[in-house]
């Protein structure tokens, strides 16, 4: 009997095993009566909807916890350092409609390219779905639209943020704090900060201070900056003619003649955001939506340098060179075409289509960083998109590797070249930057070295009777060396070791 009993369990129990799919999916049948699920899986949503519940609902004090710190500008001292934060809704967090509870839950994700998706569960009738991504949405909208007042009064708009985001791995990662609604992350609600207030954090005005004055350019390159300034605060100007308010620039030249140091000057000086790209390590899908994503900061700047080391022409070069550093970061990258590390590459494709994995095996290519095509490139720069208040600039150290059909310099009849480029629209000027020349080396100079008026006057002797090709950064470096050097004299009354004297050791630079 005792047997009968134990075997009769057994059955029962395997019977309950085979069929708890069946019996859960009714049981949940018979709840979803009383119970609601909603899933967000769009990663901009699921965020607006955190900001917007944890700031007007109540939460339990009971949930898992997650930290972080990012490296901000802090207002007090001046000066950047790490700030702590929690992250709300990163896990299970149950919140209060009046009486009624609900679970915000951050479910698992469906692939390493995709974001876990958001999950709301509530009783029926608890929490009107519609008016709340609404309602949402709008508030969100609206701060955006009015941050840019209140940044007049607190601080600049100026930040630099790097595409793909540099202190993130995976697309969860990357999307934690890099907000894309042009608000900086700790404005927003699912961020609690620990030990600063978010009006504590962030670049505040300094009038005194131009970028743009610490630079030396040719009197042809100041007149430009001059007309994006105008491009910066006269839209509806623009639109009013027809013309699209966005602007494109192509600045080429040697290394060290202040390609990168001049995109960063004005986007800070005229108070727009900078979006740095790094094409080798994104893929189409990846730069089109950071793109689109990029616009909501408008006016704003993009800046892709080196593009040279990228694409020779229309062919994208980037993966014919050893991965780098973040590569490794990059989930199911794909091998570069010829690599015979994996002698099994074709059996592993049939293995994957035999699996039914060969759909995830394309969305890895899809999504993995380095493929990005010269086609996308250009239909983003100048395409269906109106991509108004973007400002894009792209820097190139060898201008025979640009396309034509991206922009380069346009030569005219008489053989001068002129700024106009081939393809206006994607890149409307082409600019080169080259070496100083004498006026500018004696302003940078008279900058620098102007407390120490002996070395200047030797300097400026050298600039007249030397003719050097120097870029400014050589030059730049050649008068700090010769200021450092009267400083240290100035402060301890002594000579550095290995001391030279200054016509000697100018006449050695310029030899090196």
């Amino acid at each position: 009997m005792d047997y009968f009993n134990i075997l009769a369990g057994g059955a029962a129990v395997g019977v309950i095993a085979s069929c708890w799919g069946y019996i859960k999916g009714f049981f949940w049948k018979i709840a979803s009566t009383l119970i609601q699920r909603v899933e967000v899986t769009d990663t901009g949503l699921a965020r607006t909807l955190v900001s917007h519940l944890v700031t007007h609902y109540p939460h339990s004090r009971v949930y898992d916890r997650v930290y972080g710190a990012g490296w901000e500008y802090i207002k007090k001292g001046k000066h950047s350092g790490s700030v702590p934060y929690e992250q709300l809704g990163q896990r299970s967090l149950i919140l209060w409609n009046g009486w009624a509870p609900f679970i915000v839950n951050r479910g698992t994700a469906q692939s390493p390219y995709h974001e876990k998706p958001l999950t709301l569960t509530f009783m029926h009738g608890t929490l009107d779905m519609d008016a709340l991504v609404a309602v949402a949405c709008q508030e969100q909208n609206e701060r955006s639209w009015s941050f840019e007042k209140l940044e007049e009064r607190e601080q600049k708009r100026f930040f630099v943020r790097y595409v793909p985001d540099i202190q993130g791995k995976t697309g969860e990662e990357r999307a934690g704090r890099c907000s894309t609604n042009g608000i900086p992350w700790y404005h927003e609600g699912q961020y609690r900060t620990l030990g600063y207030r978010p009006e504590e954090l962030g670049r505040g005005q300094d009038a005194d201070i131009s970028a743009l004055d610490l630079l030396i350019f040719p009197a042809r390159v100041l007149t430009l900056i001059e007309e994006i300034k105008l491009w910066r605060n006269h839209r509806e100007w623009h639109q009013k003619r027809g013309i699209p308010w966005k602007r494109g620039w192509l600045l080429y030249g040697p290394p060290g003649t202040g390609k990168t140091a001049l995109a960063r000057a004005f986007a800070e000086d005229l108070d727009m955001p900078i979006f740095v790209y790094n094409l080798s390590e994104l893929g189409n899908f990846q730069f089109m939506r950071a793109w689109l994503a990029m616009q909501s900061s408008a006016p704003c700047v993009a800046l892709i340098e080196d593009i040279d080391n990228v694409f020779h022409g229309r062919e994208n070069v980037s993966r014919m060179r050893p991965r780098s550093f973040m590569s490794l970061f990059n989930y199911g990258e794909k091998k570069e075409e010829g690599d015979n590390s994996n002698n099994n590459s074709n059996n592993s494709d049939e293995a994957a289509k035999a699996n039914g994995t060969a759909g995830d095996e394309r969305e890895r290519s899809f999504f993995s960083g380095g493929t990005l095509s010269f086609d996308v490139l250009l239909n983003m720069l100048d395409g269906v998109d109106r991509n108004d208040g973007v400002f894009t600039i792209i820097t190139t150290n060898d201008i025979s590797k640009i396309d034509p059909a991206l922009g380069k310099p346009r030569r005219r009849p008489d053989g001068a070249l002129e700024f106009i480029s081939t393809r206006p629209g994607r890149i409307d000027k082409a600019i080169e930057l080259t070496y100083l020349e004498p006026d500018d080396k004696r302003r940078m100079a008279q900058r620098i070295l102007g407390e120490y008026p002996q070395a200047l006057a030797e300097v400026l002797d050298f600039v007249d009777g030397t003719p050097l090709d120097e870029t400014p950064a050589q030059f730049q470096e050649r008068c700090a060396q010769i200021a450092l050097r009267c400083f240290w004299e100035e402060q301890t009354g002594q000579t550095p070791a290995a001391e030279t004297a200054p016509e000697l050791e100018l006449v050695e630079m310029s030899d090196a």
